[in-house]
């Protein structure tokens, strides 16, 4: 197993080429994905401790059974999501894979950003040990993190590149031009999710 994880955060082609000649499994991006989002509930935690002990309760996450749910949710129809952008422009490059098999590569070529989820924990625990800290000295580690998170998601855009072509067996520009527009709709929606963090720091 560790090899396989090597080799594909390392060698994406290399670990896609086999994938195409294996049966189509989706147990192992699905866990990829549960792992994720199981970590990005506990990052909510770190949040919404470091918002409350600032005094910042009328933003502070709460974890209600309803937006427990919608957390642990939301990464599996992002999932979902972007396999259907992918899917979509592949065929439209004529490409010959299934959704099922797009679904599964699209899983796997997630491992970086599900790897990245445990930095905002790390940077929630350094805020709540340092609540008296300068406000540009907060604002700079959000800086630092979505630029730490900005090479994560182009870790994930290259094995999404590879993913894409070995997948649908489609020019490697083609496949290049798809994991580009994933990675910018995922830059943009982070940014609108994390505008209210940056200007908790400019007020």
């Amino acid at each position: 197993m560790y090899r396989e994880l090597k080799e594909l955060l390392f060698s994406p082609d290399v670990f896609f080429t086999q994938k195409k000649k294996e049966k189509i499994d989706l147990l192992i991006p699905a866990i990829i994905i549960l792992i994720g989002s199981m970590i990005g509930l506990i990052s909510s935690f770190a949040i919404g401790d470091f918002l409350n002990t600032v005094e910042l309760r009328h933003i502070s996450v709460i974890l209600t059974p309803e937006n427990f749910l919608v957390l642990l949710l939301k990464p599996f129809i992002a999932w979902f999501l972007l396999a259907g952008i992918f899917y979509c422009f592949c065929r439209l490059w004529s490409g010959n894979g299934s959704f099922v098999e797009t679904l599964q590569n699209t899983g796997y070529g997630a491992l970086p950003l599900t790897i990245f989820t445990v930095f905002p924990i790390i940077d929630g625990i350094f805020i709540n040990s340092n609540v008296n800290m300068p406000q540009m000295v907060g604002l700079g580690t959000v800086i630092f993190f979505d630029l730490l998170m900005l090479l994560f998601v182009l870790w994930s855009g290259y094995l999404w590149t590879y993913a894409m072509e070995r997948s649908h067996e489609i020019a490697h520009e083609k496949a290049i031009v798809s994991a580009a527009i994933a990675v910018l709709l995922y830059l943009i929606y982070h940014l609108v999710n994390n505008l209210g963090i940056i200007n908790l720091f400019l007020h």
